[in-house]
């Protein structure tokens, strides 16, 4: 049967943060990444975001792998102005949301050191991967590949893995082996918690993916990041054919009342803005279906 919706690739991950600047050095000089696009706003309409009657003001950094725009997913890092950027990065790695985001990389010491140097610190060391904290304290998860650094996956802390998996497939996602080493190899038991399952999944025309995972204990109090401009891995960002016919098409599938927007980005190449909708997944995590045409799968 197919997906009553079908996201195609990725586009990029919000990650709102307190500086820009810093966490920009942070990713183009540990990892190689680059900065492909910026853009600064004043006096948007934040009604889409569920605040109405407020002008917000903010500045964003668009960063890509070495396979630029067209082929990886970016973090877009936005500093929010008006309102500022608020809170912090998830307490625990078992809170469900964004929890990581994850890369390739040629020379583990390199990368760990450049992280240090940048204000990041290494958490946790295996024979082919690391783990990180930037210098906001989110998680990066960096393994060991020949080549250029690419962007892999986002692991997301889900509270009841087959649900979220059925969900993810009724947006056009397809589960997929788990790369290597497991979560459970990388997250070890951490406060008697130990990580329970996960499951990988691809959309259709893409390589980059998400790794859904569940932790054993009791779920934690409190939901995923409410406000958008919380800091830390806000939402996800993926092409559809048409996110008007998509919107409807959710509607009629169950899955909220659902309206599209257009954004303007000032600044950038888009000079028509773009077109999206907004849903969120069963634990609450925004999700941002995007007009972008079909340019074929990523090049491996």
């Amino acid at each position: 049967m197919a997906a009553p919706v079908e996201v195609r690739r990725f586009l990029h991950v919000n990650y709102n943060c307190t500086d820009i600047e810093l966490l920009e050095q942070f990713y183009v000089g540990s990892l190689g990444l680059k900065t492909v696009m910026k853009s600064e706003s004043s006096g948007g309409d934040a009604t889409a975001f569920g605040m109405f009657g407020l002008e917000t003001a903010s500045k964003a950094a668009f960063v890509y792998d070495h396979r630029g725009g067209k082929w990886s997913n970016a973090f877009e890092l936005v500093q929010w102005i008006v309102p500022t950027t608020i809170g912090a990065v998830y307490p625990s790695p078992w809170c469900p949301g964004i929890q990581s985001s994850a890369y390739s990389a040629e020379d583990l010491d390199a990368v760990a050191q450049r992280a240090a140097d940048l204000g990041g610190a290494v958490v946790r060391r295996g024979a082919n991967w690391l783990l990180l904290t930037d210098p906001e304290g989110a998680y990066v998860e960096v393994q060991q590949a020949a080549g250029p650094s690419e962007a892999k996956y986002l692991r997301i802390v889900v509270t009841d893995l087959q649900r979220s998996v059925a969900w993810w497939q009724g947006i056009g996602f397809t589960p997929t082996d788990l790369p290597s080493p497991t979560a459970a190899e990388i997250w070890p038991t951490t406060d008697g918690r130990v990580v329970t399952a996960e499951q990988a999944m691809v959309p259709t025309d893409d390589d980059f993916g998400i790794i859904l995972t569940t932790w054993s204990g009791d779920t934690p109090v409190g939901p995923t990041y409410a406000m958008p401009y919380h800091q830390g891995l806000y939402r996800m960002a993926m092409a559809v054919d048409d996110a008007r016919g998509a919107a409807a098409t959710l509607v009629a599938s169950g899955v909220g009342r659902q309206n599209y927007y257009t954004f303007q980005l000032p600044g950038t190449k888009l000079t028509d803005g773009l077109t999206m909708v907004f849903i969120r997944d069963p634990d609450g995590i925004l999700v941002e279906l995007v007009d972008r045409p079909r340019i074929g799968r990523r090049p491996v």
